[in-house]
């Protein structure tokens, strides 16, 4: 079951329009509102969808202005970027290998939370800045150990090792604490975040127990791997 409540309305139902666009067929929602969707801890307000494939920013760029109500528009090479009904959309050609199948819910194609956890580790690693990303890294630690991001991440990002990625989990002189995140229940402390990302780094096989506030808002439990919990 879907989390609706940590998305706008009319985000969703853009989000079922572009699964219900041909056009799009190849593409999935990915990142912090797929994440979102699946497991229900914060609001997210964007829409990114990726596909494997390649394609024409140009036709997709024709498309959306030809179909949607777009502000904004930008095509590159491998994407397109812009703001359709009021929702900031990227839609980008991401040609790394996929870890696990493409999972459907609700109509929605959505990438798998290993995968999703592979890409925020390499966005950390990439951009150390959005508190957002750290957030989530906390979330998923519900539902899988360090130890198994780290590995989808070397798996999918050759360039990144377990090393890198490890230590800037923990480097935090960058993030920008001025960012508002929306909770889904009551809000989490940094220093409780803070304290979960080292004690992963200090033992990755670990997973952690869900927050009380969060556990009652959340449904999906399969993912979580079995092992020892704090």
């Amino acid at each position: 079951m879907l989390h609706q409540e940590t998305v706008e309305k009319g985000t969703l139902d853009l989000i079922r329009r572009f699964m219900q666009d041909s056009k799009f067929n190849s593409f999935y929602l990915v990142g912090g509102t797929a994440l979102a969707l699946r497991i229900g801890h914060r609001k997210s307000i964007d829409i990114d969808l990726f596909t494997d494939n390649a394609f024409q920013s140009t036709e997709i760029k024709a498309h959306l202005q030809d179909f949607y109500s777009v502000e904004n528009i930008r095509a590159i090479s491998n994407g397109v970027f812009s703001v359709v009904d009021g929702v900031k959309v990227d839609i980008i050609a991401h040609q790394y290998p996929l870890l696990s199948k493409i999972e459907e819910t609700e109509g929605i194609r959505m990438l798998s939370l290993l995968d999703i956890s592979a890409m925020k580790l390499n966005a950390i690693h990439g951009n150390g800045t959005r508190l957002k990303d750290f957030i989530d890294i906390y979330a998923l630690l519900e539902y899988m150990p360090l130890e198994d991001m780290l590995k989808a991440c070397e798996r999918k990002y050759p360039d990144v090792n377990a090393a890198m990625a490890r230590n800037a989990l923990l480097y935090h002189d960058d993030i920008d604490h001025e960012v508002k995140i929306d909770f889904i229940g009551k809000p989490i402390e940094w220093q409780l975040v803070s304290e979960r990302l080292k004690q992963a780094a200090t033992n990755p096989k670990l997973t952690f127990k869900p927050q009380q506030s969060l556990k009652q808002s959340r449904n999906i439990r399969q993912d979580r791997k079995k092992g020892p919990r704090l």
